[in-house]
Protein backbone atom coordinates (compact mmCIF):
# COMPACT_ATOMS: atom_id res chain seq x y z
CA UNK A 1 0.00 0.00 0.00
CA UNK A 2 1.28 3.48 -0.56
CA UNK A 3 2.03 5.98 2.07
CA UNK A 4 -1.38 7.65 3.55
CA UNK A 5 -0.64 11.34 3.48
CA UNK A 6 -3.04 13.64 5.21
CA UNK A 7 -3.10 15.51 1.30
CA UNK A 8 -4.11 12.18 -0.13
CA UNK A 9 -6.76 11.72 2.61
CA UNK A 10 -8.23 14.75 1.99
CA UNK A 11 -8.53 14.60 -1.68
CA UNK A 12 -9.99 11.19 -1.63
CA UNK A 13 -12.99 12.48 1.04
CA UNK A 14 -13.23 15.54 -1.45
CA UNK A 15 -14.18 13.19 -3.96
CA UNK A 16 -16.62 10.77 -1.65
CA UNK A 17 -20.08 12.75 -3.11
CA UNK A 18 -18.83 11.66 -6.81
CA UNK A 19 -17.95 8.53 -6.01
CA UNK A 20 -20.97 7.45 -3.38
CA UNK A 21 -23.18 8.58 -6.22
CA UNK A 22 -21.47 6.05 -9.15
CA UNK A 23 -21.35 3.46 -6.89
CA UNK A 24 -24.54 3.65 -5.21
CA UNK A 25 -23.42 4.30 -1.44
CA UNK A 26 -26.16 3.75 1.04
CA UNK A 27 -26.80 5.47 4.39
CA UNK A 28 -26.74 2.50 7.33
CA UNK A 29 -27.16 2.71 10.99
CA UNK A 30 -26.69 -0.02 13.72
CA UNK A 31 -28.58 1.07 16.43
CA UNK A 32 -27.35 -1.81 18.72
CA UNK A 33 -23.58 -1.46 18.02
CA UNK A 34 -23.71 3.12 17.29
CA UNK A 35 -22.37 2.42 13.81
CA UNK A 36 -23.50 5.06 11.42
CA UNK A 37 -21.56 3.86 7.57
CA UNK A 38 -21.67 5.99 4.62
CA UNK A 39 -20.57 3.02 2.13
CA UNK A 40 -21.87 0.37 -0.79
CA UNK A 41 -24.21 -1.79 0.77
CA UNK A 42 -20.97 -4.49 0.68
CA UNK A 43 -17.30 -3.13 1.82
CA UNK A 44 -15.22 -4.29 -1.33
CA UNK A 45 -12.61 -6.87 -0.35
CA UNK A 46 -9.22 -5.99 -0.19
CA UNK A 47 -10.13 -2.26 1.44
CA UNK A 48 -8.56 -1.30 5.25
CA UNK A 49 -10.46 0.80 7.66
CA UNK A 50 -8.73 3.85 8.57
CA UNK A 51 -9.32 6.17 11.25
CA UNK A 52 -8.41 9.72 9.74
CA UNK A 53 -10.23 11.93 12.37
CA UNK A 54 -11.49 11.21 16.18
CA UNK A 55 -14.80 10.57 14.70
CA UNK A 56 -14.91 9.28 11.27
CA UNK A 57 -12.94 6.55 9.73
CA UNK A 58 -12.62 5.66 5.90
CA UNK A 59 -11.99 2.03 3.88
CA UNK A 60 -9.13 3.08 1.73
CA UNK A 61 -8.16 -0.01 -0.93
CA UNK A 62 -4.30 -0.76 -1.54
CA UNK A 63 -4.39 2.31 -4.75
CA UNK A 64 -5.60 4.79 -1.14
CA UNK A 65 -9.30 5.07 -3.04
CA UNK A 66 -12.07 5.58 -0.51
CA UNK A 67 -14.93 2.67 -0.81
CA UNK A 68 -16.68 4.06 2.34
CA UNK A 69 -17.01 6.22 5.94
CA UNK A 70 -17.62 4.78 9.15
CA UNK A 71 -18.65 6.33 12.48
CA UNK A 72 -18.67 4.72 15.52
CA UNK A 73 -20.75 6.38 18.51
CA UNK A 74 -22.61 8.11 16.09
CA UNK A 75 -26.05 9.07 18.34
CA UNK A 76 -23.72 9.80 21.41
CA UNK A 77 -20.55 11.00 20.18
CA UNK A 78 -21.19 12.44 16.52
CA UNK A 79 -24.55 13.94 16.47
CA UNK A 80 -23.41 14.91 20.25
CA UNK A 81 -20.74 17.34 18.31
CA UNK A 82 -22.75 17.94 15.62
CA UNK A 83 -26.35 18.65 17.18
CA UNK A 84 -27.96 19.59 13.13
CA UNK A 85 -28.28 15.95 12.88
CA UNK A 86 -30.46 14.88 15.71
CA UNK A 87 -33.67 15.71 14.68
CA UNK A 88 -33.30 14.32 11.15
CA UNK A 89 -31.04 11.21 12.21
CA UNK A 90 -34.04 10.74 14.56
CA UNK A 91 -36.61 10.95 11.84
CA UNK A 92 -34.75 8.60 9.39
CA UNK A 93 -33.12 6.14 11.68
CA UNK A 94 -34.80 5.79 15.12
CA UNK A 95 -38.36 5.48 14.20
CA UNK A 96 -38.75 1.97 13.92
CA UNK A 97 -37.37 -0.87 15.68
CA UNK A 98 -35.25 -2.09 13.25
CA UNK A 99 -31.48 -2.93 14.71
CA UNK A 100 -30.12 -2.04 11.23
CA UNK A 101 -31.88 0.60 8.96
CA UNK A 102 -30.20 0.75 5.55
CA UNK A 103 -31.40 3.45 3.31
CA UNK A 104 -30.51 3.38 -0.36
CA UNK A 105 -30.52 7.64 -1.71
CA UNK A 106 -30.43 6.53 -5.20
CA UNK A 107 -33.98 4.74 -4.78
CA UNK A 108 -35.45 7.04 -1.56
CA UNK A 109 -36.43 10.21 -2.97
CA UNK A 110 -37.62 11.82 0.25
CA UNK A 111 -36.81 15.61 1.11
CA UNK A 112 -34.97 14.49 4.79
CA UNK A 113 -32.82 11.54 2.92
CA UNK A 114 -31.58 13.91 0.57
CA UNK A 115 -31.10 17.00 2.86
CA UNK A 116 -29.44 14.38 5.66
CA UNK A 117 -26.56 12.94 2.46
CA UNK A 118 -25.61 16.75 1.91
CA UNK A 119 -25.06 17.73 5.03
CA UNK A 120 -23.45 14.81 5.46
CA UNK A 121 -21.06 14.85 3.03
CA UNK A 122 -20.53 18.90 3.35
CA UNK A 123 -19.57 17.95 6.92
CA UNK A 124 -17.36 15.53 5.96
CA UNK A 125 -15.55 16.85 4.01
CA UNK A 126 -15.33 20.36 5.62
CA UNK A 127 -13.97 18.39 8.92
CA UNK A 128 -11.39 16.93 7.23
CA UNK A 129 -10.41 19.25 5.09
CA UNK A 130 -9.63 22.31 7.82
CA UNK A 131 -6.00 23.01 7.28
CA UNK A 132 -5.76 23.20 11.17
CA UNK A 133 -7.50 19.66 11.35
CA UNK A 134 -5.28 16.39 12.43
CA UNK A 135 -5.58 13.76 11.02
CA UNK A 136 -4.55 10.51 11.94
CA UNK A 137 -2.60 8.58 9.17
Amino acid sequence: MAKITKKIIQEEVKKIPDRAKKNGWVLTFDKDEGIFFYSPNIIPKNTELHQITDEYSIYLDKNLKSHGVMIECYNNNFVKHHPEFEEITRDLFGKKNEEIKIIDPSKNKNKDVITFKALFEKTLIAEVCLEDNKIFV
